[in-house]
């Protein structure tokens, strides 16, 4: 597929998705968000993919909403813009497949949104990442960083990032737990193949349903949730993949998944 502000690549069960405006440190416009639903759409069509990568060229990640491209949080358009952004960001944190944020330079507003959304992020160590919509029109988050930040790390620190706009590096985001790792820059992309490599060889089908069971967890009872576990295990019991996987350990060898 064509896109205009990102870039899509595919390598075996891995995609990377690069947002390309890096003369705007990669902010995000309609057409941007256009793109993501669009590559989340097509990705998730391919069975075999377990694992999208999300990163920014040009040495940042996301800075957030492009303000030239868009009238202000109440101007002309701007609700159907909110609608646009919502259904990327709910996308990303939905999505069947694993996702990891490779952050670098900046991350903030929707660009740390965007991130928060993901199953893991690791940053550069000296990445500046936060919130920031406090110093921005409109003052307070429009994607979801005053529920999802309080629900990552504790409303007292969610409240000190978001009620100063504070950006932290990454080091710090790791120490207080919005970061899964931070790295020196020249490591980042080897730390993201690492946590790759771990991953790709699970069963995509697999991920798919413990990445569903974990994000149900805070709003299910006990119960509930062990009775989700059970219909998974019945399910994913009868796949190609269970198959393939018990075949593979009686022969003594690497299963090959097919996400099916």
């Amino acid at each position: 597929m064509a896109y205009t502000d990102i870039v899509v690549k595919k390598n075996g069960a891995v995609a990377w998705i690069t947002f390309n405006k890096p003369h705007v440190k990669n902010a995000m416009g309609p057409q941007t968000l256009k793109d993501l639903l669009a590559a989340l759409d097509d990705i998730g069509k391919e069975p075999a993919i377990a694992v999208v990568v999300i990163k920014g060229a040009g040495g940042t990640f996301c800075s957030g909403m492009d303000l030239r491209e868009i009238s202000g949080p109440t101007g002309p358009g701007a609700e159907e813009f909110t609608q646009l952004a919502d259904k990327v960001f709910v996308g990303i944190e939905t999505f069947k497949k694993v996702t990891i944020a490779m952050v670098n330079g900046y991350c903030m507003a929707g660009g740390f949104e965007i991130a928060m959304g993901c199953d893991f992020i690791i940053a550069d160590e000296n990445c500046r990442i936060g919130d920031g919509h406090i110093k921005l029109p409109g003052f307070v988050p429009n994607g979801g960083s005053s529920i999802r930040l309080p629900r990552l790390i504790g409303a007292q620190k969610a409240k000190e990032l978001l009620f100063t706009g504070d950006l932290i590096s990454g080091k710090e985001a790791e120490r207080i737990g919005i970061a899964n790792y931070a790295v020196p820059s020249d490591k980042l992309e080897q730390k993201v193949d690492e946590l790759v490599a771990k991953l790709v060889d699970k069963s995509p089908l697999g991920l798919q349903y413990m990445k569903m069971l974990v994000n149900s967890s805070p709003e299910c009872s006990l119960e509930t949730g062990i009775s989700m576990e059970h219909t998974a295990v019945k399910y994913l019991g009868k796949t190609e993949d269970a198959l393939e996987a018990m075949t593979a350990m009686k022969e003594k060898r690497k299963p090959q998944f097919k996400g099916k």
